[in-house]
C-alpha cells in the first residue's frame, strides 16, 4: 500500500454512487442520534451538526436528529458505544481518522471491519505551519535543518496515532529526517501549544492555516494537497511534492451504521447524506472552508475506507506505533 492518500479513489468511486441508491430503501423510525467520537466544537463535531441541520430544516429527513458527544479515548468511546449496540437503526457513528487508527495503535480489533459503511462525504487538506518568526521559508528550509539536527524540530498535535502523527510520519519517511512529535488531548491543545511558541511546526486545515497565518501567528511551509490550490491567498503556497517532499495527505469523514444494520436502512441513509451534500447550503460551506467533497457510499464506501485502513497500519507500523 503506497504511503500517500490520494482523492483518486475517492473520485472513482464517486461515479459508482448510484448502486446504494438504486436498492430498497426504508426510513427508521423515531430519534436519531450522530454520535461523535471529538468534543464540541472539534471538526467531526461541527460537521455532523452542520449535515444535521442540514437535513431537518430542508426536509431532507423528518426525523429529529440529536448529536450526541462521546468524546474521549481516541474516539473508541463513541466507537464502542455502536458496536454494542447491532442493528440498532436509529444511531450512526461518525468516521473520522482515530476510528480507523486508536485500535491499529490499541491492538484491538478493527472498527471499520465491524460496522455497516454508509457515506464518505468531506474531505479537507492539511498545511504545515511554522511558527511567523522563523527563518524557514519553506519546506525544503525545515528538511535542511532536520537533517543536521535530528529530533530537534518539535511537532505540536492531536492524538498519538490521529491525522497530525500520520502525516508527520509520512513526512519523515519522504524526507528521511527524524522529527519530535509531541501529542495532545486534542487538536485545540496542539494548536495553543504552537501559538505559545513551545515548538516548531503545527499541522492545520487550509482554513485554520490561513486564519492563523491572517492574525499573524503563523506561516505556511506547505500544503499537503495533490496539486496546488487556486483560491485567493493560498494559490501561492506550494503543496510539500513541489518541494521535493512527496507526501499527499488529506482526512476525511463520513458515517457508517451499527454491525448487522438492515441494508434498506443503509441505503436510506446514504441517500439522505447524498441529497444534503448536494444542497447549496453544504456547498457554500466547503467552498468557504475549502474543503473538498468527494461522495462516495455504502459498497464503494466500504472500499475506500478498508484502503484507508490499510495505509494507517502501514504508517503507523513504519513510525512504530501498530500493534
Amino acid at each position: 500500500m503506497s504511503k500517500t492518500l490520494t482523492l483518486t479513489v475517492a473520485m472513482a468511486l464517486a461515479l459508482s454512487v448510484g448502486t446504494g441508491v438504486a436498492q430498497e430503501m426504508r426510513a427508521p423510525v423515531g430519534p436519531i442520534e450522530f454520535t461523535v467520537g471529538a468534543g464540541a466544537g472539534g471538526s467531526p463535531d461541527v460537521i455532523m451538526r452542520t449535515v444535521a441541520q442540514i437535513m431537518n430544516e430542508e426536509g431532507i429527513v423528518e426525523n429529529p436528529i440529536v448529536v450526541q458527544n462521546r468524546s474521549g479515548a481516541g474516539h473508541s468511546n463513541a466507537y464502542n458505544h455502536v458496536l454494542g449496540i447491532p442493528g440498532d437503526e436509529n444511531t450512526l457513528l461518525t468516521l473520522a481518522s482515530p476510528v480507523f487508527t486508536t485500535p491499529i495503535v490499541q491492538g484491538t480489533p478493527s472498527v471499520i471491519d465491524q460496522i455497516t459503511p454508509i457515506a464518505g462525504f468531506i474531505q479537507s487538506e492539511l498545511m504545515l505551519l511554522t511558527t511567523p518568526g522563523s527563518d524557514w521559508a519553506g519546506l525544503q528550509d525545515m528538511v535542511a535543518f532536520a537533517k543536521e539536527n535530528p529530533g530537534r524540530v518539535r511537532v505540536a498535535g492531536g492524538a498519538s496515532g490521529g491525522n497530525d502523527h500520520v502525516a508527520t510520519g509520512l513526512i519523515e519517511t519522504a524526507a528521511g529526517i527524524t522529527l519530535t512529535y509531541i501529542p495532545h488531548e486534542s487538536g485545540g491543545a496542539a494548536r495553543a501549544t504552537f501559538l505559545g511558541g513551545n515548538v516548531e511546526l503545527h499541522f492545520a486545515t487550509l482554513s485554520e492555516g490561513m486564519e492563523q497565518i491572517g492574525a499573524g501567528t503563523a506561516k505556511p511551509l506547505g500544503i499537503l494537497s495533490a496539486e496546488r490550490r487556486s483560491e485567493p491567498g493560498v494559490a501561492d503556497i506550494p503543496t510539500a511534492t513541489e518541494q521535493g517532499v512527496d507526501v499527499v495527505y488529506t482526512q476525511f469523514w463520513g458515517v457508517g451504521g451499527p454491525a448487522d444494520l438492515d441494508p434498506a436502512v443503509a441505503a436510506w441513509w446514504a441517500d439522505k447524506f447524498r441529497q444534503a451534500t448536494e444542497t447549496q447550503r453544504w456547498k457554500d460551506g466547503l467552498a468557504a472552508n475549502l474543503q473538498l467533497g468527494n461522495f462516495y457510499a455504502l459498497d464503494e464506501a466500504g472500499s475506500y475506507f478498508a484502503a484507508e485502513q490499510d495505509t494507517f497500519r502501514s504508517v503507523l507500523t513504519q513510525i512504530g506505533l501498530a500493534k
